[in-house]
């Protein structure tokens, strides 16, 4: 009777783990023994405090183990090579919350496994990690239970004589079987581009096998500050001259782009700056880091006069209906002359430069190859120059598409009554069709 209550104690008692990383824990629930082909639930228990953002659960569990998502509170659930994982892109508003899981042993299970896992989150921009220790599974089959039962009485001793015939063993040869993990392999190409008084800063970044957690981060040189541009679903910041990017879990892409925005101080100094960056990710759980080729790039205060055609950077065409500020583009001969007269109704033209200081007459003549007549307008700041004047939307984008053949930032820019307007306005007000 002792035996089976001893049993039925080991069956339901639980182990609860917890670590403390200030207001944030995790704790495991998992049963002290199992049945082989027996099914249990798993809890993880989190209490998160005032915790948001970007966080993921990650057990390993031994082979020959099923598992089942139960309750995965708004994580993706995922169970591969033998490791379970809960990811959120937002954690619950929950500052308690519990996950779940399905655990069940193959037939043929038994012995002794561990089992733990890890709970990670950022905090002030830095990834923080809580390990659940280890708890000690015992996987039991049936017949085990039965063993007591058939032991002989220790008062009955028999005697059995028997002749042992040698044998001879031959040596079996033995079977070593090598997990291996496939390795990180990350190379990386960086542009900087001009585009007015700011710098777009790009990283094309080609990976293969690169999961779970990983951060990018460049060093800014002094007097530019950073701004987000496009960081494919990670979280960006700037702090202490560094930008960067961190993912819970990285793009599964072979290869994508990030990019952010650079702006000089406006006290600023002309000069030469460099850009050094670094990308830091889990490989077997232990942190790596590949060094991002160092970058170099020329500032030299805004002007018209100082833009290089090959720093200029295309707009995309859907941007046309917002009133643009690009860089000078080129253009063929023709002196530049005044502003513009009033004009009536609905009006097109193409843009083909900007800036802060006047240039030359024939700038655009000697430097893009623009034979048209160049109308200068002062507008937010900035001085613009136009070509053409159209009252069909279509012929002043057949008339962009010709200029872009020298210029590839010319856009179409409208007004009303001669103040500018965005070009849905104008299309708008006078009914008329956009073309791409």
């Amino acid at each position: 009777m002792i035996k089976y209550v001893i049993l039925f104690i080991h069956l339901i008692g639980l182990s609860i783990y917890q670590l403390f990383f200030g207001d944030v824990t995790a704790s495991q629930k998992i049963p002290n023994k199992i049945k082989a082909g027996e099914e249990v639930i798993v809890e993880i228990l989190i209490s998160k405090d005032d915790v948001t953002g970007f966080a993921k659960f990650q057990e390993t569990i031994p082979a020959g183990f099923l598992v089942e998502v139960v309750d995965a509170k708004g994580a993706t659930f995922s169970f591969k090579e033998n490791i379970v994982k809960f990811i959120w892109m937002a954690l619950p508003a929950d500052k308690e919350f519990s996950i779940s899981y399905k655990l069940k042993p193959g037939e043929n299970i038994s012995g002794e496994f561990d089992f733990g896992g890890k709970f990670s989150f950022i905090s002030d921009n830095e990834r923080k990690n809580i390990d659940v220790p280890n708890t000690s599974v015992t996987i039991t089959k049936e017949l085990d239970e039965q063993v007591a039962e058939n032991v002989p009485n220790p008062n009955v001793v028999e005697t059995v004589e028997t002749e042992v015939e040698p044998t001879v063993t031959e040596p079996v040869a033995e079977i070593v079987t090598e997990t291996t993990v496939p390795k990180v392999s990350i190379n990386t190409a960086r542009t900087i581009e001009n585009i007015g008084n700011k710098y777009k800063v790009s990283l094309t970044i080609n990976q293969t096998n690169l999961e779970g957690f990983a951060k990018f981060v460049d060093v800014i040189p002094a007097g530019f500050t950073a701004s987000t541009d496009n960081p494919e679903g990670g979280i960006f910041s700037f702090n202490d001259n560094e930008a960067k990017i961190l993912w819970m879990a990285a793009p599964k892409k072979e290869q994508y782009t990030v990019s952010y925005i650079l702006e000089p101080n406006s006290d600023l100094s002309d000069g030469s700056f460099d850009i050094n960056g670094t990308i830091s990710y889990l490989e077997n759980d232990v942190t790596s880091k590949y060094i991002i080729d160092p970058a170099n790039f020329k500032h030299e205060s805004q002007s018209i006069a100082q833009v290089e055609p090959e720093k200029i950077v295309e707009i995309p065409k859907d941007q046309e209906t917002t009133t643009e500020k690009p860089v000078v583009k080129p253009t063929e001969e023709k002196p530049v002359t005044s502003t513009p007269t009033a004009e009536k109704g609905v009006t097109y033209k193409v843009q083909v430069g900007a800036g802060h200081q006047n240039v030359s007459k024939n700038y655009f003549a000697s430097k893009f190859n623009v034979s048209d007549a160049i109308a200068i307008e002062s507008h937010e700041g900035w001085i613009k120059y136009v070509i053409g004047k159209f009252n069909e939307y279509k012929e002043a984008r057949d008339k962009r598409n010709d200029v872009r053949n020298n210029i590839k930032t010319a856009f179409v820019t409208a007004y009303n009554q001669g103040r500018r307007i965005t070009v849905q306005e104008a299309l708008m007000i006078s009914n008329q069709k956009w073309y791409q």
